[in-house]
């Protein structure tokens, strides 16, 4: 079976390849993912869909397939059932291993949606096989959103996606090293995991590597139109505003925070691109090894016109990360 650009979310998560994790393409509201049923895999904003970012959804969503059809599970529940009836949103997880060099280290990759949806199918799976080019192992991660309160259980489902590979590691043949890459949303739970009060330090858990941001939201301040608000409103539900510094990572960044990529579109109409910014001049204040980039254009997670040099930021970050993890 190869999946193909036309197949809709319903064809692919009704394949025998994804049975008991379909709903993992896009996890989010049930409203959500009727309207998606019958809507192509890659999203076509208009005649000039880039065929280099339809190529990379279809290589990691047949990725999967390759791997499930050659007997390799994939999915993985990260909390056990003892978890889970302490407290059932728990059961919203999963874990998706995308196997590279034996032996090599892993990457965990969290996918964004505004804690409102963990959308997968267009940055989880296809930066994995990139990431396994490379060599690296890569875990996709399927935390836990809309749930009230919110915070902390995302970084909850982190940690224990960190823990649970490297409590697995000889299972999983890899490294007990590790960096985290996000997107968006995902890209605030992964800046988050190497603050001072919320991250690595306070669960007790190994630190990682690097860090890579990839149009991260770092200062909550920065909301100003209405999806930002609805951001907000996601980070801090029922525990109220009042707690948003504790969310705005560029207040949170100290000497241990780890050496960080990031990039972004400076036109970017969903996170506003003074948060790189603000994240930098954070970093430099810490004295935290950093690289970053600015792209002219692109938008948000790369949906608008850029230049084809673009699409190819992950080898970038690559680099970045071949110096710290080898």
């Amino acid at each position: 079976m190869t999946i193909t650009a036309d197949m809709t979310f319903g064809e692919i998560a009704l394949l025998p390849e994804f049975a008991g994790f379909g709903e993992h393409l896009m996890l989010c509201r049930p409203s959500t993912w009727e309207r998606m049923w019958d809507k192509p895999i890659v999203a076509r904003m208009n005649s000039d869909t880039n065929p280099y970012e339809e190529a990379r959804v279809l290589r990691g969503l047949n990725r999967i397939v390759e791997l499930v059809d050659d007997g390799r599970q994939v999915a993985y529940d990260i909390w056990d059932e003892a978890d889970c009836i302490r407290d059932p949103t728990r059961r919203n997880t999963k874990l998706f291993f995308f196997p590279g060099r034996p032996g090599a280290p892993f990457i965990i990759a969290i996918s964004g949606g505004g804690y409102q949806s963990v959308c997968h199918q267009m940055e989880g799976f296809p930066v994995a096989p990139e990431l396994n080019d490379a060599g690296y192992n890569v875990f996709v991660l399927s935390y836990r959103v809309r749930v009230e309160p919110l915070m902390p259980r995302p970084i909850d489902d982190l940690n224990r996606a960190v823990r649970f590979v490297l409590e697995n590691s000889a299972r999983f043949d890899v490294a007990k090293s590790y960096a985290v890459i996000g997107f968006s949303a995902g890209a605030h739970l992964t800046a988050e995991w190497g603050t001072d009060n919320k991250g690595f330090a306070s669960y007790g858990c190994e630190p990682p590597k690097a860090l890579v941001l990839c149009y991260a939201p770092i200062d909550l301040h920065e909301s100003e139109d209405v999806s930002d608000q609805r951001f907000l409103d996601s980070v801090c539900g029922g525990a109220g505003r009042d707690l948003i510094d504790d969310f705005c990572v560029d207040q949170h960044v100290w000497e241990q925070y780890p050496p960080t990529y990031l990039w972004q579109c400076a036109d970017d109409d969903v996170v506003s691109p003074g948060n790189l910014g603000k994240m930098v001049d954070a970093l430099d204040a810490a004295g935290v090894h950093h690289e970053e980039i600015m792209y002219p254009e692109g938008g948000h997670a790369l949906m608008k016109p850029h230049a084809p040099e673009t699409d190819h930021w992950c080898l970038s970050a690559i680099e970045f990360l071949r110096e710290y993890l080898g």
